[in-house]
């Protein structure tokens, strides 16, 4: 599987995609680092608006009758010496609203896999991006009712836990491939594994690999099979990030060599079929969304900056920190929540000026 499309894209499309790459990639912290990993990223994709090109994985998977289902992962112990149970606001809340997007646009039903511990986190935010919360027994039981009701939607979203056990997950990744049938797998903001199996923090130190659910597997299995995968990611410790290792290893610090015991850097060893890098993950999902409305002509697949509250609000309230600071608070990498919702409106008024039909003749 590759990056590649398989319907052609519109000039007018093309230039969408960029201007929604260009305003999640601004550097916020002016360090330089995202130019670096976005221009590795991008040349990787045949010079290709990273955004786009995954939004239209989706589309061409998602789009037919037979497939509906999207696995996506995130989350990770930000401190996890401290408690393997605590996660961030960056990544969860991206992947909820995605998870909404791929309803929205699609009627898909996405899967979405993280830590156990994770788990109830993981399902308030979905529930805060308008989902429903369910298993994959209850959804089949419903399908196979004699008593369901034809075109009565529910935009359902299952939240599964995922082994820390390497050879549980080896067995689960093959158990989940076979029942699910998945058309997509994409993970966002989950550090990955570097050629020794040890996973890092953004400046080089060592999480702890056993509190880690060791979703590379699942997308190794996938890529086995042939079933497209993608990763998202902001600063070079990302599951996928394998992609572009030569970048990281020379643009990012401790990206070569780490600042732990087994001295290989934090540059993840996994590749992925597309990487999307963007200034915070969240924003990389943000405009996943946002092609995706494009693509099936459905604005409202990206979220409004009320939804975006309502699921900070939910990733707040169920212990998620700042990942930066680690105060628990709307912040998201650092970035104020105030400057978040500014970042999202900016992105509503591309896609709205996208959708609005271009009159003959006219130049605006």
């Amino acid at each position: 599987m590759t990056a590649s499309t398989t319907q052609p894209i519109d000039q007018r499309t093309a230039f969408f995609g960029d201007a929604v790459d260009r305003l999640l990639t601004v550097d916020m912290s002016a360090r330089g680092l995202i130019g670096m990993l976005y221009n590795a990223a991008r040349e990787r994709n045949q010079d290709k608006s990273l955004s786009l090109s995954a939004a239209q994985i989706f589309h061409d998977a998602l789009s037919g009758p037979n497939q509906r289902t999207a696995i996506l992962s995130t989350g990770l112990p930000i401190r996890g010496w401290f408690d393997p149970a605590l996660a961030e606001t960056d990544g969860p809340a991206g992947i909820a609203t995605l998870a909404r997007a791929l309803v929205v646009a699609y009627g898909a039903v996405p899967i979405v896999v993280c830590e156990e511990l994770m788990v109830p986190l993981h399902e308030a935010c979905c529930r805060a991006a308008g989902l429903v919360c369910t298993t994959l027994e209850n959804i089949r039981r419903a399908e196979a009712s004699p008593d369901a009701v034809k075109g009565r939607f529910i935009p359902t979203v299952v939240v599964l836990g995922f082994p820390t056990d390497i050879d549980a997950a080896r067995r689960r990744a093959r158990e989940l491939i076979d029942d699910l049938k998945p058309a997509v797998l994409l993970s966002s903001e989950r550090q990955g594994a570097n050629e020794k199996g040890v996973y890092h923090y953004g400046l080089g130190e060592a999480n702890i690999s056993s509190a880690m659910a060791k979703v590379e597997l699942l997308f190794e299995e996938a890529t086995r099979r042939r079933i497209p995968t993608i990763g998202v990611g902001d600063g070079g410790n990302e599951l996928g990030m394998g992609s572009i290792k030569d970048a990281v290893h020379k643009y990012v610090p401790y990206g070569k060599e780490c600042r732990c015991p087994c001295k290989s850097g934090m540059a993840p060893d996994l590749k992925v079929d597309l990487l999307v890098a963007a200034t915070v993950s969240n924003w990389g999902t943000w405009g996943i969304e946002a092609c995706i409305a494009a693509l099936s002509a459905k604005p409202n697949a990206l979220h409004s900056c009320e939804i975006e509250e309502l699921v900070l609000n939910a990733c707040v309230a169920g212990g998620a920190i700042d990942g930066v600071t680690a105060y628990v608070n709307r912040d998201v990498d650092g970035v104020s929540f105030e400057a978040q919702l500014s970042l999202l409106r900016l992105l509503r008024e591309i896609v709205t000026a996208h959708a609005a039909p271009k009159k003959a003749g006219s130049h605006k």
